[in-house]
Parts: C-alpha cells; sequence; structure tokens
C-alpha cells in the first residue's frame, strides 16, 4: 500500500509535468547549416574540380572534422593570400551557405586557422587525398594540354614533342581508361616490359623554372602509361590502359641510328 501511493505520488509530481520541447525546425536548421553538400577545389598546378560524390566529400570533411579536432583553432587577423596556399576553394552546405578554405601548412576554414605552421602527418595527408581527386584521365590531359613543354626520352636521346604530337597524346590520354584491378597491375609489372620512353611535361617553358610541383612523368609502354605527378610526396603512380606506340614509333627509329 505504502509503494502504491509513493508511485502514485511521484506520476504525479514528475511525470505528469513533463512538457513536449518543439525544435524541430531548430533541430533541422542546425542540420542543413552543417551538411556539406558541395566542394570546389583549386590547386595551381592541376585547375579547378568539384566534389560532389557522397564518398570523395566524405572523405574531404572527414579530414577537416579531425583537423579541427586536433589543433586548437586560431583567428585570422589580416587575410591570408590565397594564391601562396597549395589548395584553395569552398565547401558549400545544404542551407545554400559557403565556407571559403586553404590548406598549405595550416588548415584554414573561414576566419580559423587550424595547424601548428608547419607540414604534420595530418596535414600531409589530407594534401595527399585532395591531390588523388585530381588523378584522372580527364585532367592529366588538361595539365599536358597547358604545359608550356613536352619532352621525350628514348634510350638516351632527349627531344621535344611538336603541338600536333602533343594533341595526339592529350586526345588519347583522355580517352584512356584507369586500371585500378591490383592483380591486372602486379601482372603487367610482372612481363617486365621495357618501356618504349619516357615522356615528361613541365608547365615552365624554361626548365630551370621547373620544381617538383610543375612536372608529370610518364612511362610509356605498348598497351598502357603510367603517370606520376613529381610534386606528390608519396610517390603514386596510376596507371592508365592506352596505346602510343604510334606517337613514339619514329623517335624511336631516330633513337636508335644515333
Amino acid at each position: 500500500m505504502v509503494l502504491s501511493i509513493a508511485g502514485y505520488y511521484l506520476n504525479e509530481q514528475v511525470y505528469q509535468k513533463v512538457g513536449l520541447i518543439c525544435d524541430k525546425h531548430e533541430v533541422l536548421q542546425k542540420v542543413s547549416d552543417s551538411l556539406p553538400v558541395q566542394a570546389t577545389i583549386f590547386h595551381g598546378k592541376w585547375g579547378t574540380l568539384q566534389v560532389n560524390d557522397e564518398v570523395s566529400l566524405h572523405a574531404f570533411i572527414s579530414y577537416v572534422d579531425r583537423i579541427k579536432q586536433q589543433y586548437e583553432p586560431k583567428q585570422n587577423m589580416t587575410a591570408r593570400d590565397e594564391g601562396q596556399a597549395m589548395f584553395t576553394g569552398r565547401i558549400r552546405y545544404l542551407n545554400g551557405s559557403e565556407q571559403a578554405f586553404s590548406l598549405d601548412n595550416t588548415f584554414t576554414l573561414g576566419k580559423w586557422s587550424y595547424g601548428p605552421g608547419h607540414e604534420t602527418p595530418m596535414l600531409s595527408a589530407m594534401q595527399t587525398q585532395l591531390l588523388s581527386l585530381f588523378y584522372t584521365p580527364e585532367h592529366y590531359a588538361e595539365f599536358i594540354r597547358s604545359s608550356k613543354e613536352l619532352t621525350y626520352r628514348i634510350d638516351g636521346v632527349q627531344g621535344s614533342l611538336q603541338d600536333d604530337e602533343k594533341g595526339y597524346l592529350v586526345s588519347h590520354i583522355r580517352q584512356a581508361s584507369e586500371i585500378k584491378d591490383l592483380v591486372e597491375i602486379k601482372q603487367l609489372l610482372l612481363r617486365k616490359q621495357k618501356p618504349l620512353g619516357y615522356l615528361t611535361a613541365f608547365k615552365q617553358d624554361n626548365e630551370m623554372l621547373n620544381d617538383r610541383n610543375n612536372l608529370l612523368h610518364m612511362v610509356v609502354y605498348a598497351d598502357y602509361i603510367v603517370m606520376e605527378y613529381m610534386g606528390d610526396d608519396n610517390g603514386n603512380s596510376i596507371y592508365l590502359r592506352t596505346e602510343l606506340g604510334s606517337l613514339l614509333h619514329g623517335k624511336n627509329i631516330g633513337a636508335q641510328s644515333k
């Protein structure tokens, strides 16, 4: 009897006074404020791309969240020179708002900067992840098209490709398909084929001005080509399926005769 009376008393005093907080609108508003739906990324050598697919966008935003957790935010007192940053861009959210960002030795989002002022494994990993988004046949073709100098090297003989040869290369790279199957890549390596030649695209026409961030190196085989951007600290190599034997055929004959 005592327990029943106590239970009734608690129910009247506590549970009957529970109210419903109508904050559905506020909750949805906060979600839309913080939900990224697109990122525009610019790199000085590779140009601009838009990240719309959920997987790539999630990977990018995951790095943003981890950096914000790892480093104390510092408010920018002066405007940053975005031309000095490796990456710049904007993140657009579900409600239509946008935030500018930049990435070099620190990560800047809006008016806040994160990082110690020098490169760390976290910032380096984010740079590598963003660079990998540009590793597509279309972006490789554009890098080559906009390069100031395109050279070949075959059996120690080096020269420059002509404009029509450059156009031929750009067209074939743009239409190439990436080889992603690791088993297939391993089989290609086990062939131990001799390369037909080597190509290098220079962003500047004066080789003395070209640091590694300006260089795209290509190893040409009979039915595929290996692309390596020299500005990638991890030295990632991408395999594209394409046939460029006819491009280097005449060059190879010239090299053998010298």
